[in-house]
């Protein structure tokens, strides 16, 4: 759409000019809309990616306390005494009276 500037009169450029200073006006905003909507989407997905490492961290976590469940549970089967006995074997060395002990030095496992 070409106009004729020369053919114009002051009151036809005046609202030439204010449409074009509409336009203007409304592709600034839309480009700065856009401009928000692309920071807004950027910040979401940092967040996202944020949020699901943290996921991984506590599924990891809750692995390791349900493998450590585990363990008491198996642990603590059979009778009190037989976990009491166990206890005293593993963790503070004790034996029978007349059961020997053999250590491994050689150091496999």
């Amino acid at each position: 759409m070409k106009f004729a500037a020369n053919n114009m009169t002051e009151k036809e450029k005046k609202e030439l000019t204010g449409y074009i200073n509409r336009r203007r006006f409304i592709l600034i905003l839309l480009s700065l809309f856009c401009v928000y909507l692309l920071i807004n989407v950027i910040s979401i997905r940092v967040r996202l990616y944020e949020q699901k490492q943290q996921l991984n961290l506590i599924t990891e976590q809750i692995a390791v306390a349900q493998l450590e469940n585990d363990e008491l549970r198996h642990m603590m089967s059979g009778t009190e005494a037989e976990y009491i006995e166990r206890i005293a074997r593993e963790k503070l060395g004790y034996a029978a009276v007349d059961e020997r002990v053999y250590e491994d030095i050689t150091g496999i496992d």
